[in-house]
């Protein structure tokens, strides 16, 4: 009998696909998935394919989709034509849904990291601090191998916290909050966050931690910053990895770069608008394939008053410095960098801009897990990559 016609016990289908049989009989008799074909001792006998359905069932359960749509779905209240349509529609939708739930809990999953650094350093006191002309920079360093230096911006130590850990078996790794973000509070007077001022920032820190070139991976704006120090600081920059810095700068788009500055100059006295419109023209906290593009609007919480403080800095005086910086492409050829975006980012503003650098470079453009926010949502993966895009 080949494994097409094999047929299988309900114990069996129990120890496949881990439901227990009377969850398995449970779902039959609520017409979640059709009754098998029985022997003639009234057995149940379920063939490969029910095999694979029932298992389909499983990851639909997993995943939040309702019962009345996993039937329809199975074919087992028995009222639909053209079921393979449908079955379309239904995974379609319901792809939608995890997406949205996916994206809620990669927010959540930030400000919960945040926290957890924010409490870290009450109790441990253990921050190191770099003192500027006009600022403090908080920064970390853990970790035992060669200097790695991780740059955000606004990211800082806690939106790197999972991803340096993971590298720490490796490398030296070094967080810092830009100024004005986290440990590193903004002061009166202090000179504003552009690219360039980043750059003499994290200069500094270099200066302050060794003597030679070392490695840097930049996301986001951190990669903005990275760009200046190869031309302010190249002799700094042993090797580079730059994910998705959001130039629109480099996309030739007049009404995306108007609604941009639009974002930025209502930030400061709407912080929750900007969020939003800055959400929505970026997608850059959506999953979108190569076949996908990222939804024109999706509404977003109302943000505590802590988080639209921060976006008031972020966004209305940090962000447009960044997006619209002009990269020196001679420069850049001076040092040795590895452009890269997220396998999950497709048609978003981020990877466009890096695949125009990409181009301009001459340089390959190189798939990394998750999408703009991989970094810090799947730090795992992400670092398994980092390690080998880090190697000489």
């Amino acid at each position: 009998m080949s494994e097409r016609d094999e047929l299988f016990g309900i114990a069996e289908v129990s120890a496949r696909i881990g439901l227990e049989p009377d969850t398995i009989r449970y779902f039959e008799r609520q017409r979640v998935i059709p009754s098998p074909r029985r022997d003639s001792a009234g057995h149940r006998q379920y063939t490969t394919a029910d095999v694979e359905l029932i298992r389909m069932l499983v990851h639909l359960r997993e995943t939040g989709m309702p019962l009345a749509d996993i039937a329809q779905f199975t074919g087992a209240d028995n009222k639909v034509a053209g079921l393979a349509g449908l079955r379309v529609e239904l995974l379609t939708a319901h792809r939608r849904r995890v997406q949205d739930r996916r994206e809620e809990l990669d927010r959540a999953l930030d400000v919960i990291t945040r926290k957890i650094m924010d409490f870290s350093d009450r109790i441990t006191g253990s921050v190191n601090l770099l003192e500027r002309t006009d600022c403090t920079i908080a920064f970390d360093v853990q970790g035992e191998g060669p200097l790695l230096f991780l740059v955000g911006a606004p990211a800082g130590r806690a939106g790197f916290a999972p991803l340096a850990h993971e590298l720490s078996d490796r490398y030296t790794v070094v967080t810092h909050d830009p100024r004005g973000v986290g440990a590193s509070r903004a002061v009166l007077g202090m000179a504003a966050p552009t690219p360039e001022v980043l750059a003499e920032d994290l200069a500094a820190l270099v200066d302050r931690l060794t003597g030679g070139p070392a490695l840097f991976v930049g996301t986001s704006g951190g990669a903005v910053t990275l760009l200046e120090l190869a031309k302010q600081y190249s002799e700094m920059v042993g090797r580079a990895v730059l994910h998705e810095p959001p130039l629109v700068s480099l996309v030739a788009d007049s009404k995306l770069a108007d609604r941009a500055a639009a974002v930025f100059e209502a930030a400061e006295a709407d912080p929750q608008r900007a969020v939003q419109e800055f959400f929505d023209l970026s997608g850059a906290a959506h999953h979108t394939g190569p076949d996908q593009t990222p939804p024109a609007h999706m509404s977003m919480p109302e943000l505590p008053a802590e988080e639209l403080e921060k976006n008031r800095y972020f966004l209305g005086q940090m962000a447009g410095p960044s997006v619209f910086y002009v990269p020196d492409i001679e420069a850049i050829r001076r040092v040795a960098i590895t452009l890269c975006a997220g396998s999950l980012s497709h048609h978003q503003l981020a990877r466009r801009a890096t695949q125009i650098l990409a181009e301009r470079l001459g340089l390959p453009l190189v798939d990394m897990p998750g999408n703009h926010l991989g970094a810090s949502s799947e730090p795992s993966e992400f670092a398994k990559d980092l390690k080998r895009l880090l190697e000489p």
